[in-house]
C-alpha cells in the first residue's frame, strides 16, 4: 500500500503505460498518446524509458539508461510505427523503417541456460537492454511478415488513432480500449442522438 505522501504519485503510476495493443511491438509506439490530435510522449519522463523495459516484463530489474540508449529506444518506436501505419492503410512498408527494425532485430538476445538441479532456465543476457532492443524488434518482423499483419487497426476515436492488433473473432474491434475511447465514443453518439431527437427519451 501507499503511504498518504506520496499517495498521488502511486495513482499516477498505475496507469503510466499501456499494454492492451495486442502485441509487445504495438505496446512500444503507444507510448505516444494522441498522435492524431495532441501526441504526448509518455516516456519523456527521466527514468520512463527503463521503467517501461520492466513493466513489458523486457528487464529484471531497473536499467539505467544513457541518452544514446533512449534514443535509440525512440527511433526503434518510430520505426515500428511507420511500418505498422503503412500496414493498417494497406500502403507499401517504408524502407528505412524497415531497415532500422532489421539492424535492430540482429542485436544479441539473452541466451538461456537450464539449472540441472532445480530445472529452472535462466536467462543470460551481456546486455541486457541491447537485448530488449532486440526482442521488439524480432516481434514487430514476426507480426509484419505474418498474414496476421492484416488485423493491424487504428483506434477509431479519431485523435487516438492507437494501433491495435485485432485478435477478436469477428475482426470487428473498433478501439483501442472500450474503456477508453469505446466509451467515449459511445458517450458522443448518446450525446448526438439527444440532440437529434430531444423528446425521445
Amino acid at each position: 500500500m501507499c503511504s498518504k505522501p506520496v499517495y498521488m504519485v502511486c495513482m499516477l503510476n498505475i496507469n503510466e503505460f499501456r499494454f492492451n495493443s495486442g502485441r509487445l511491438a504495438l505496446d512500444l509506439p503507444a507510448t505516444v498518446r494522441r498522435r492524431a490530435s495532441e501526441p504526448r510522449d509518455v516516456l519523456a519522463p527521466e527514468g520512463a524509458s527503463a521503467r517501461w523495459l520492466r513493466a513489458a516484463g523486457l528487464s529484471a530489474e531497473l536499467l539505467v539508461l544513457n541518452v544514446d540508449q533512449t534514443t535509440r529506444l525512440s527511433q526503434l518506436r518510430e520505426a515500428i510505427w511507420k511500418v505498422a501505419d503503412a500496414v493498417a492503410a494497406e500502403r507499401k512498408m517504408p524502407t528505412a523503417a524497415v531497415d532500422t527494425l532489421n539492424t535492430m532485430a540482429a542485436l544479441p538476445l539473452a541466451v538461456p541456460k537450464l539449472d540441472a538441479g532445480s530445472g529452472t532456465v535462466e536467462l543470460i543476457a551481456d546486455d541486457s537492454f541491447q537485448t530488449a532492443l532486440a526482442t521488439i524488434a524480432r516481434d514487430a518482423i514476426d507480426l509484419f511478415g505474418d498474414p496476421l499483419r492484416t488485423r493491424i487497426k487504428a483506434c477509431e476515436q479519431p485523435d487516438c488513432r492507437m494501433l491495435f492488433l485485432d485478435t477478436s473473432r469477428s475482426s470487428r474491434r473498433r478501439w483501442c480500449s472500450m474503456d477508453r475511447c469505446g466509451s467515449r465514443a459511445k458517450g458522443a453518439a448518446f450525446r448526438t442522438r439527444n440532440r437529434q431527437h430531444p423528446h425521445e427519451h
